[in-house]
């Protein structure tokens, strides 16, 4: 399970690729190669923070609670 020090690595991570993309944005263009690499590890990093906060907030619930638990188990199909 990520720590609140694994989330703010993510968070970091996320301000600095947003920086990279816009200054590629600004350099190369919008749809240059580059921008859009930039865009997609972006993505990637936040549907990463997004998946560890929807989580915590599924186990919270009584009922869902042990079938999220096992579901959201490493390799597991919707992980």
């Amino acid at each position: 399970m990520k720590t609140e020090r694994d989330i703010e690595e993510i968070k970091a991570a996320i301000k600095n690729k947003r920086e990279l993309m816009i200054a590629s944005a600004k350099t190369y263009g919008f749809t240059s190669e580059k921008t859009l690499r930039y865009s997609q590890e972006l993505d990637l990093l936040i549907n990463e923070y997004q998946r560890f906060f929807r989580k915590m907030e599924l186990e919270k619930l009584p009922f869902f609670g042990y079938q999220t638990k096992e579901a959201l188990r490493p390799g597991k199909l919707y992980a």
